[in-house]
């Protein structure tokens, strides 16, 4: 049975501590591929400030050189708002990844744990899948925990990098070198992404 990792989120931009959580998570949890997924329309947070398909162009240079990592365009393609229990509803198909059998791992940040139980079928998804949270400093473990019954699993990821700083620097005109891969530097660059 292959031991999936999903990671979703609006990449706007992907950063090294996306990739470092995928990484850790992957490895920690004995994952054999994690799958990001870029959301179209992100359903509890600020519209994106770059294109969807900027978002996952970017997110493919980012995760080129794993080969553990892969991209999916599926809530880009299935356009509106991007809801997790729609993805894994088109997802639970055998053909979706090509093998008949495979165990779910939904890699989301504490923040977004928090905010749990106002997800679109939050009950549904939590009897399908298996849930690691990445838990950033001051997060509520004792709160998520109850959210999620004590089934989650916890990556600790003690970094702490938001791509609303990132795009804060590009503003200003701040390098943002080893901030995030450098493929999306220069893609950002040469697009001029942020600005």
């Amino acid at each position: 049975m292959l031991r999936l990792g999903i990671f979703g989120g609006a990449f706007d931009p992907i950063h090294i501590g996306h990739l470092i959580a995928a990484e850790k998570s992957r490895e920690e949890f004995k994952l054999e591929k994690i799958l990001f997924i870029p959301c179209n329309i992100p359903p509890h947070k600020e519209l994106p400030v770059a294109s969807a398909q900027d978002r996952l162009k970017i997110t493919h240079l980012a995760t080129k050189d794993n080969p553990f990592f892969e991209v999916s365009d599926i809530e880009i393609k299935k356009g509106g708002i991007s809801y997790t229990a729609d993805t894994i509803q088109i997802m639970s198909s055998p053909d979706f990844i090509g093998v008949p059998c495979f165990m779910l791992h939904l890699i989301i940040g504490g923040d977004e744990a928090e905010n749990f139980i106002n997800w679109k079928e939050h009950l549904s998804l939590m009897n399908s899948l298996n849930f690691i949270i990445l838990t950033r400093p001051n997060f509520n473990r004792k709160k998520v925990n109850k959210i999620f019954e004590n089934k989650a699993h916890f990556c600790n990821l003690n970094i702490d990098i938001a791509s609303t700083y990132i795009r804060e620097l590009i503003r200003k005109e701040k390098s943002i070198k080893y901030l995030v891969p450098e493929p999306v530097v220069n893609y950002i660059r040469k697009n001029k992404l942020y600005k």
